[in-house]
């Protein structure tokens, strides 16, 4: 089942940190007192998955426009392998509406390939535009990721308006 957490006092939320500093590169995630402060923002849901009273993974989204952002989402590594990845992600998705976006690495070695393939099982779509993720800290430099998406975007331009809407809402709202 999944779970929405807004306060800051949540017990999921040892869990949740732990999960999330090991799961995310530095340049790939925020602070952890910045996730906390975003628990009330309007726009931003964590979730975390429970299943029997175990915490199995997290997932924080974004309502940006019309789109649903998955900005980050970790599997518990002693929960992988049991389809609780898939699971959550088809929850997403029919929170979403199925109007899903995400960013993955670059498909340069085999993990990120092997999470392209995850992403692509479940319907989502690599878009064919260049992407950089924008950085979560003032003065650090863009990263280059691809981006996911459920409808495919097929134009530039409506990619464009996306990206900057995720770019101002997501990061650069919080230097």
């Amino acid at each position: 089942m999944l779970y929405e957490v807004r306060e800051t006092e949540h017990p999921a939320l040892p869990y949740v940190q732990e999960l999330y500093e090991a799961s995310f590169p530095f340049r790939e995630r925020r602070e952890w007192h910045q996730v906390l402060s975003l628990l009330s923002h309007e726009a931003m849901r964590l979730m975390v998955l429970v299943e029997e009273s175990t915490y199995v993974g997290f997932v924080i989204v974004w309502r940006v426009g019309s789109w649903y952002f998955v900005e980050h989402l970790a599997i518990d590594p002693a929960q992988r392998g049991k389809q609780y990845g898939s699971q959550l992600m088809h929850e997403i998705i029919e929170y979403g509406q199925h109007r899903i976006i995400l960013e993955v690495e670059p498909g340069d070695d085999e993990t990120a390939r092997r999470r392209i393939r995850f992403y692509e099982k479940l319907g989502l779509h690599l878009v064919a535009f260049a992407y950089q993720q924008p950085p979560y800290r003032l003065g650090e430099s863009p990263l280059p990721m691809q981006l996911m998406s459920m409808p495919p975007i097929t134009s530039a331009s409506k990619l464009g308006g996306i990206a900057e809407v995720i770019k101002t809402t997501v990061y650069e709202a919080f230097y």
